[in-house]
């Protein structure tokens, strides 16, 4: 039911915003460990509203507790450069690289 929905707003091309996000809040309490539907949801919302710096953390938190710390710098950069002058992603970024990395030339690359 969930992904065809999914399915119907991307196939319409739908911007309405509320629509997403309870879509998006629907994704998380349903499939909360499965990480392709997380993907799914996520990928096909920030195609849409790449300048939401919150969404971008939060797929980035289910990222780093369903997979590997990789995945999380992927999912990072794929936000830095969609919002390259945006503060708060930056720190964010930085954030999750001095928690995450004991070596400071990881966190500075």
């Amino acid at each position: 039911m969930d992904e065809q929905l999914l399915n119907e707003l991307v196939a319409r091309g739908s911007l309405d915003f509320d629509s997403w996000t309870l879509l998006i809040s629907t994704f998380e309490q349903m499939y909360h460990d499965e990480m392709n539907k997380i993907n799914m949801v996520y990928d096909s919302f920030l195609s849409e509203f790449p300048l939401c710096r919150g969404y971008w953390k939060k797929y980035a938190e289910h990222v780093a507790r369903l997979c590997n710390l990789e995945n999380v710098v992927r999912i990072f950069e794929r936000a830095v450069e969609a919002m390259p002058y945006s503060v708060g992603l930056w720190f964010d970024y930085c954030s999750f690289g001095v928690s995450s990395f004991e070596d400071p030339s990881d966190v500075c690359r």
